[in-house]
């Protein structure tokens, strides 16, 4: 389960933020790509796709491979995997060359897109094709959000067949079911509103709300996907503008705050970990400034963010390097 948003600040700076959950520890670390730079991808069942990207990125990368689960590149492009059960990719084209496997998506789109319409015509006109794989089988079926630093944003699925994009005027996705659902169940909380409500009369007795926030009761805060979509959704819309792009990094952290699954709340009985339960919590969240492409990321160990500035980053010396991310500490000391 994942949670992923596009907000904008005052001074016109676009900025991504999205949570990863999942059952089993990703051992996640970034990842830095150079442009210009040959290499092949290699999966966890052997498959393998040579790459030479058009544009440096850094990502999230899981189990020790090059394989991103999200990112963002030199040009502000924004874009990960998440989560869709009931996902079928494409037929495969004759020439290999121009198949992508769905597990690589990721790493492709940073590679090589700039905006949102370059992803768009790539896939709209057949110039490649995202197939299934055995590695992603066994992790799961994906559906993509992608975020460019003009603020455009659109949703990638891949349903019967076939590559569905749709543009994302709410600028929010989670999981299943499909993107098209999502948006038209949020007319069921037209209702909400930041504004307390107001005290009524009952007969002869006059009712007082019940406190601050009586506005958002009805706003579900449970951790099922149609939930967090609604709650990212209306907390995004009514949250006050953030002024500047620093001040956007710190909404972003805030809103995925309110769609934390902490470890042990959500549970599932399972036959695959030697404990037979398994545990969907929140792993890590990134908060990308694609304006001013600016990485950041924290991790479910520690309340603690790390940056990496993608702007001075030296992508020659890191390329191909995986860089452990911090594990603590808790916070930093006020006085020494």
């Amino acid at each position: 389960m994942c949670t992923d948003f596009l907000i904008q600040a005052k001074d016109g700076a676009w900025v991504n933020g999205r949570s990863m959950e999942f059952g089993t520890d990703l051992h996640t670390q970034v990842y830095v790509r150079a442009a210009k730079t040959s290499g092949a991808l290699q999966g966890l069942e052997g498959e393998t796709m040579e790459l030479i990207p058009t544009y440096g990125f850094v990502g999230t990368s899981s189990f020790d491979t090059s394989i991103c689960t999200d990112g963002m590149n030199t040009e502000g492009l924004s874009t990960g995997a998440l989560w869709l059960p009931g996902s079928q990719y494409q037929k495969p084209k004759l020439l290999p060359k121009h198949n992508v496997l769905c597990g690589f998506f990721v790493n492709w789109m940073l590679a090589h897109c700039a905006t949102t319409d370059d992803v768009r015509h790539a896939l709209e006109h057949d110039e490649i094709r995202v197939v299934g794989d055995k590695w992603i089988a066994k992790i799961g079926p994906l559906h993509f959000p992608v975020h460019d630093a003009k603020g455009n944003s659109i949703v990638i699925e891949f349903l019967d067949g076939q590559a569905v994009v749709s543009d994302n005027p709410v600028a929010v996705l989670t999981n299943r079911p499909t993107f098209p659902w999502q948006l038209d169940n949020l007319r069921n909380y037209v209702n909400l509103s930041p504004w307390d409500t107001e005290a009524i009369t009952l007969g002869s007795m006059r009712v007082e709300n019940t406190g601050h926030g009586t506005g958002l009761a009805g706003l579900p805060g449970n951790a099922t996907p149609p939930s967090r979509f609604v709650r990212a959704t209306y907390l995004k819309q009514f949250a006050l503008p953030a002024e500047t792009a620093a001040d956007a990094q710190t909404q972003a952290f805030h809103l995925l705050n309110a769609v934390d699954i902490p470890l042990g709340t959500v549970r599932t009985k399972s036959t695959l970990n030697p404990a037979g339960v398994e545990y969907d919590y929140t792993q890590w969240v990134v908060v990308k400034d694609l304006s001013n492409r600016i990485f950041n990321i924290r991790l479910h160990t520690s309340t603690l963010a790390w940056c990496v500035d993608l702007k001075h980053l030296d992508f020659q010396s890191l390329n191909g390097k995986h860089i452990p991310v911090p594990e603590g500490p808790v916070a930093l000391p006020l006085l020494n």
